[in-house]
């Protein structure tokens, strides 16, 4: 009967294996939070010359640059992992993702930043009584400039992926401005309005990461507690080697080019 059993557990881990579930110890989170040291200029109210009746009561602002007051958490950072290798990604995450939303709301776009993957759906709706055009400036995918319909979504898929996140434009308003990551795995991630971001199910091994924010494109450099990294085209070597990589806090005092 002990035999009979360990030959059932070897079976079932076997089958486990070829079903595509890795053992829990091959995975990790890479998490941290980014913080903007330097000053920050009051937002510009944006010049509205077109639909005035309907995008002028919204007191729309330059979004390039959000950082919370209360805790100087820098927004929209985006990150991902950067490879030419295929990468083994985690069985959680293989199956073709739920479309990604762009809405055209208040006569801006949001997100601001979109997170997409080559074999995923990009939605643009539009929820404003008036006409808006999403215009994706793709480089290694085929660029589009289209209206998008108030009755349905306006529905697009990317081939491959894009080396640096793309800017849409709405040619009928010249202040709506969003940009699009497009990888061909799902380890990317945005900062959110504390500047907290999460990279979750990442195979264990040595990577790197690149960090990007439109203000300056790549990151030049990040301050991680007392050390200063250097970002070479914003690529930052990190070990994946357990369950979370926490970074903490990480700062930037300036995105300007030098």
């Amino acid at each position: 009967m002990r035999h009979l059993a360990r030959s059932s557990c070897a079976f079932f881990l076997v089958g486990s294996l070829l079903a595509g579930q890795s053992p829990a110890d091959e995975w990790g989170t890479l998490k941290g939070r980014i913080v903007f040291t330097g000053e920050v200029p009051q937002p510009e109210p944006l010049e509205i010359r077109r639909d005035e009746d309907v995008c002028g009561q919204h007191n729309l602002t330059d979004a390039s640059l959000i950082v919370n007051k209360d805790n100087k958490g820098l927004q929209n950072v985006v990150v991902w992992l950067s490879t030419k290798d295929k990468i083994q990604v985690h069985p959680s995450l293989q199956a073709p993702p739920k479309p990604a939303m762009l809405d055209n709301k208040n006569c801006r776009f949001e997100p601001r930043i979109v997170r997409l993957r080559t074999d995923q759906t990009l939605q643009s709706i539009n929820s404003d009584p008036v006409a808006h055009n999403v215009a994706v400036y793709a480089r290694r995918n085929t660029p589009f400039s289209e209206i998008v319909p108030q009755d349905k979504p306006l529905e697009k898929t990317f081939a491959r992926e894009e080396l640096l996140p793309i800017r849409i434009d709405c040619s009928i308003h010249s202040w709506m401005r969003a940009y699009l990551i497009i990888t061909d795995h799902p380890y990317s991630a945005v900062t959110d309005k504390d500047g907290n971001f999460a990279i979750p199910n990442l195979p264990r091994g040595d990577w790197q990461f690149k960090f990007w924010h439109e203000k300056i494109g790549y990151l030049k450099s990040i301050n991680h507690g007392e050390e200063l990294i250097e970002l070479k085209r914003g690529t930052w070597p990190i070990k994946i080697d357990q369950d979370e990589v926490a970074l903490n806090e990480l700062s930037v005092s300036s995105l300007e080019d030098e």
